[in-house]
């Protein structure tokens, strides 16, 4: 759990407060999972891809900043000023969160 998220590695799928699921594509969803199991962590553009390509062989550079601009539309209130997917320059990107876990 983060925030109001859910996230169920079983059934690979988001699910928000009241339960219902976020439509994420297997892209996103595996970025957002590589993130979660990495919280308040810097992973670089690297980690990112490699944690990709694992399923997709069509991944580049900039399929990372599409995937994370997309994730961040999803699941942050003010995907302007991200609460969980932050920016670390020069660096990667770092997941926020207190692990909420039952």
């Amino acid at each position: 759990r983060f925030g109001d998220w859910t996230l169920d590695f079983t059934d690979r799928t988001l699910r928000d407060q009241r339960k219902q699921p976020c439509a994420l594509t297997p892209s996103e969803y595996t970025l957002l999972e590589a993130f979660y199991r990495n919280a308040n962590r810097v992973l670089t553009r690297d980690q990112l891809l490699e944690n990709l390509r694992g399923e997709h062989s069509d991944v580049f550079d900039r399929t990372i900043d599409v995937l994370i601009l997309r994730l961040r539309r999803k699941i942050e209130r003010n995907p302007c000023h991200p609460e969980f997917i932050r920016t670390e320059r020069g660096i990667g990107y770092l997941f926020c969160v207190q692990d909420e876990r039952d």
